[in-house]
């Protein structure tokens, strides 16, 4: 147990963290002190090790070496929840801290009979979790995770619904003051996010066939609450009002379009002499960690040097293989004056020099990068995500017309589904793409109708499932059972029947309706299917091979990080780049463009109130 006198540090200690945080990030939530506000890192331009003689080769000085990023880490979220509806698997948990908070929540709300609802066999209570990105705006979709804890005695988490549940920040007291001796439970912070729905429970890898009904998921399925910005924190030698006023103008000056005389609209905002908070240009929205780059890379003053002089030298490494990844970034970062210079390296004959030089294009709003970057989608695979997010980055009808196209190419399932992607991000109103929204629970898009057909289903971000080629079909006979729904055909039918027998009671719903798979997604939908359902019928169908075509869940492009690529071009392994080793990228921030990023691991750490003990 702690003593008086080490819960009286852990308070003001928590207290003095909550004021030091705050205040550093510059994070103005109308009084919400976060407990945690995210890490603050140097953040490399692209981790060149051997290039750290970039500062004496171009005598300029960045924004990068007078502030370091704040809040570039994903934020861990927790809470605890209520899960209801289920048939029978349900139970109670252990009498600990969780039920502690769940009980005092729901008493909040003017829940009756609580010891009776948590008794229940079709409810259960829950630990919700979420991992919020860099820079996430209010209303943003988040993805949820939902596990049993260890020592409740409900047994599934199949059927259930998440009922309203609030996620907060929290830390650990061991955090806080590294010698206290007390409970091993997390501090509650503020409220982020909010989650609800149907949890999709058993669609997971499954290679070993040993599926867990313990833990769920809710893609997209949380909300959060307020603005997390992203933060410059000045240096502690540099944390001079007038060197945080400098910065936030050079960052405005770089990315105009602010209205003249409303300083307050432009990206950056110096709040005080230590933290400029920055909003994200729309240009950079599908790809934070290169907007962090360029604005560290964007020049602070000139050190004397003419411009001319400096964008000579810039040129000139543009060229070579080996730096042109650096003087590319260094060109986007000075604007719109660099494309000229840009579009002239579009004519070498090194495939990174290319690339490297429409990827600039692209974030400076020149259609001029669009060419390339479908002939690099096309031809150099390690390349496609970074083409496909630049594309998707340039409002211009070229980019809908080259991703049209390649969405209608003979491309493999990751660049197929990559297309589709990123033509949705650019203009999710786009016939070829346009989607139904079957029952307001999840996506189904039919699309590219004279290509092979593919069925593609999402487990992250949104509840998705994508139909590709000449209508992907169920082959009879078949019998598949997804939750209340009993989907059948005999052999040598043209047809199928939908059943649905509501285990809460009720008469039995019947459809009829052709094998074509979008179909029967349909008619499931009319009969109130959700997203957990639509899945687990996909599934077996595959696992019964009674679909006619191949199934992919997540085919996103791969690719390698920057800091890779950089390497590749130190060692001059340029000239077929295709050819080279693909090293997969991790989850760690600046190693993909967000649009093909793959969901980081959730946390699963328990919120239990400060005064949960060990053993309880």
């Amino acid at each position: 147990m702690a003593s008086p006198n080490q819960e009286y540090q852990l308070a003001n200690s928590v207290f003095h963290s909550w004021s030091r945080r705050t205040a550093l990030c510059g994070i103005l939530l109308s009084g919400l002190v976060p407990l945690s506000t995210g890490c603050i890192k140097s953040f490399d331009t692209i981790g060149k090790p051997g290039e750290s003689d970039d500062k004496d080769r171009y005598g300029i000085r960045t924004i990068g070496e007078v502030t370091s990023v704040g809040n570039a880490d994903p934020l861990p979220l927790g809470g605890v929840g209520l899960v209801t509806d289920l048939e029978g698997t349900g139970g109670e948990s252990a009498n600990d801290g969780n039920r502690a908070i769940l009980e005092d929540d729901l008493k909040k709300l003017g829940v009756k009979n609580i010891k009776e609802l948590l008794s229940s066999p079709n409810n259960t209570l829950v630990l919700v979790s979420a991992r919020i990105p860099p820079g996430a705006r209010k209303g943003d979709p988040v993805d949820i995770e939902v596990s049993l804890p260890p020592r409740s005695k409900a047994t599934s988490l199949k059927g259930g619904v998440l009922q309203n549940c609030v996620l907060y920040n929290y830390d650990f007291a061991q955090n806080l003051v590294p010698e206290y001796q007390g409970n091993r439970g997390a501090l509650r912070g503020h409220p982020i996010a909010k989650a609800s729905g149907a949890l999709l429970v058993g669609f997971g890898d499954q290679r070993s066939g040993d599926v867990s009904y313990r833990q769920a998921s809710l893609w997209g399925g949380g909300k959060i609450q307020i603005d997390l910005p992203l933060t410059l924190v000045m240096n502690p030698d540099q944390q001079l009002a007038r060197v945080s006023s400098q910065v936030a103008d050079r960052i405005n000056e770089a990315f105009p379009g602010t209205a003249p005389g409303n300083a307050g609209n432009g990206p950056a905002n110096a709040k005080n002499n230590q933290v400029v908070v920055l909003k994200v240009p729309a240009q950079y929205k599908h790809n934070l960690p290169r907007y962090l780059r360029i604005v560290r890379l964007i020049p602070l003053n000139m050190n004397g040097n003419p411009l001319t002089e400096y964008l000579r030298k810039l040129e000139t490494d543009l060229m070579d293989p080996r730096r042109t990844l650096v003087a590319a970034l260094r060109l986007e970062a000075l604007g719109k004056e660099s494309i000229p210079v840009l579009k002239k390296a579009l004519d070498s004959s090194n495939s990174l020099v290319k690339f490297a030089s429409a990827e600039a294009l692209a974030y400076l709003g020149s259609p001029s990068s669009a060419d390339e970057l479908a002939r690099v989608i096309r031809d150099i695979p390690m390349l496609r995500a970074y083409s496909f997010t630049a594309l998707a980055s340039l409002d211009e009808a070229v980019c809908q017309i080259k991703l049209s196209e390649l969405l209608a190419s003979d491309l493999d399932d990751e660049g197929r589904y990559g297309a589709f992607r990123s033509l949705r991000a650019l203009d999710e109103k786009n016939a070829l793409i346009a989607g139904e929204h079957l029952g307001d629970a999840f996506w189904m898009h039919v699309v590219a109708p004279d290509t092979n057909p593919l069925v593609h289903v999402a487990t992250s971000r949104r509840p998705e499932i994508v139909l590709f080629g000449k209508s992907p079909s169920l082959k009879a006979p078949f019998s598949l059972l997804a939750g209340e729904f009993t989907i059948t055909g005999g052999e040598g039918d043209d047809r199928c029947m939908v059943s649905r027998i509501p285990s809460s009671g009720g008469s039995p719903q019947r459809r009829s309706c052709s094998l074509a798979l979008a179909d029967i997604l349909r008619t499931m939908a009319h009969l109130g299917a959700g997203y957990p359902e639509a899945l687990e019928l996909i599934q077996q169908a595959d696992n019964c091979h009674s679909v006619s075509c191949r199934v992919r869940r997540d085919a996103l492009p791969q690719t390698v990080t920057v800091q890779e690529l950089a390497r590749i071009g130190r060692q001059g392994k340029t000239d077929d780049l295709s050819a080279s080793d693909l090293q997969k990228t991790g989850s760690e921030l600046g190693a993909l463009p967000d649009l093909f990023s793959s969901p980081a691991a959730k946390p699963k750490a328990s919120v239990s109130s400060s005064r949960e003990t060990d053993g309880s």
